[in-house]
């Protein structure tokens, strides 16, 4: 391949999860949370203030007992979208009361799945976080536990 490509250019900045704004879920299968603050702060360093450089519009339905979130994310403008994204939870606790974070929850699983359209953290989504020697790698690059002055990008 003689030509530079540069579709994947967001992808490869933003595909590298920093290890601090993760964590271990156990329960069920188990799995990897991502820090929302974390993602948000990444998408700003890519395209700028959220509402100027990117945003999302975000479509609630309510079902029985559940409650779904449609996530349109746009970049540079609202004409240059995608999505929708969406996400379904209960609207109930595990206790069977009112959760009053439903729609919260609901959003950010849903704008977590978008985000991942881009490129965002694909290293937890691909498994890579499961392999102790991959993240161990990836703290060592970012200078995490080391002497070095950590910079968060």
């Amino acid at each position: 391949m003689t030509e530079q490509n540069n579709n994947k250019a967001i992808w490869d900045r933003i595909k590298v999860t920093d290890p601090r704004f993760t964590k271990e879920v156990t329960f069920g299968r188990g799995f990897t949370s991502i820090d929302p603050m974390y993602q948000i702060g990444k998408m700003t360093e890519i395209f700028g203030p959220v509402g100027q450089g990117w945003g999302y519009d975000v479509k609630y339905h309510y079902a029985d007992e559940y409650i779904s979130a449609e996530v349109k994310v746009w970049t540079s403008n609202k004409d240059n979208c995608y999505g929708p994204v969406c996400s379904l939870l209960p609207l109930k606790n595990s206790k069977g009361k009112l959760d009053d974070e439903a729609g919260k929850k609901v959003m950010t699983d849903a704008l977590t799945k978008a985000f991942s359209h881009l490129g965002m953290s694909a290293d937890v989504f691909l498994g890579l976080f499961e392999n102790s020697k991959y993240v161990e790698q990836v703290k060592k690059d970012l200078g995490i536990g080391t002497d070095k002055v950590t910079k968060i990008s």
